[in-house]
């Protein structure tokens, strides 16, 4: 009957909805691990060892859900100061202590890596680059200053002259992330906010899709595997379902395809 019908029609409609969601799920599952896995083999990658990768992906995960930060942010930055020839096992102080002033001034993470960084890799200090690290808000020329006990405008002339080396300037850094510092513990701080705690909760989710798909691994790849065979030879599925379609009925044909 029509009411037979209709009450079939809803349940189909019920289930494929709730079939639609599962798929969204183990969609989610096999995107995040993919791009944990492209982070692993990343950080591998640059520190020629599976298992330093996978302690700093252990700490770049826990950074994250720490912190206002994702972890494409942070692992991010991680890559970054691996490439300037930061030292694996100082990796993620120095991510902590470069999150804590982009987070006291809201300034993206990347650009206090880069310019962190490019003064590591350049071994002293420029005119631009005291402009730049101005211009955002860190108090770098005052801080040295006060180190050295001279007025901002001697330190001026001695980074002119080039007096001035990346070891002052990650002093001074350190001075402002230590406990007193300006800048100390200001992540902790943002993540208590309802915008980090968000971010902190898509971490701590990211996370647990993860972990899901590192267990599932097998699974997913033969899962993978299979829909990649079907899409190769659709050509041929089609014509035996046409086959089943016209010697056995439409119906036979439907559940075949299901």
């Amino acid at each position: 009957s029509l009411l037979d019908f209709a009450q079939k029609g809803a349940m189909y409609i019920q289930a494929y909805l709730v079939g639609q969601g599962m798929t969204g799920l183990l969609q989610s599952i096999a995107e995040v691990r993919g791009q944990f896995q492209q982070l692993e083999i990343a950080f591998g990658t640059m520190l020629g060892s599976e298992q330093k990768a996978k302690d700093l992906m252990d700490q770049m995960i826990q950074t994250a859900a720490k912190t206002p930060f994702d972890l494409a942010g942070v692992a991010g930055g991680a890559k970054q100061l691996l490439a300037y020839g930061t030292a694996a096992e100082k990796v993620n102080d120095t991510l902590v202590r470069l999150g804590n002033i982009a987070a006291g001034l809201s300034i993206p993470l990347n650009d206090i890596v880069y310019l962190y960084g490019t003064t590591m890799v350049q071994g002293r200090l420029y005119a631009q680059d005291v402009r730049q690290f101005t211009g955002r808000g860190i108090p770098l020329v005052k801080e040295l200053a006060r180190m050295y006990g001279v007025t901002a405008d001697e330190i001026n002339n001695m980074v002119s002259a080039g007096k001035i080396g990346f070891p002052e300037v990650e002093k001074v850094i350190n001075g402002m992330t230590d406990a007193g510092g300006q800048f100390y513990n200001l992540m902790e701080k943002q993540s208590a906010s309802l915008t980090g705690m968000l971010s902190n909760l898509s971490d701590s989710w990211d996370s647990m899709l993860n972990d899901i798909g590192t267990k599932n691994q097998e699974v997913f790849a033969d899962a993978i595997n299979g829909a990649s065979y079907l899409v190769e030879h659709y050509q041929q599925i089609l014509d035996i379902l046409e086959a089943v379609a016209v010697s056995y009925g439409s119906l036979r044909a439907a559940i075949m395809l299901n």
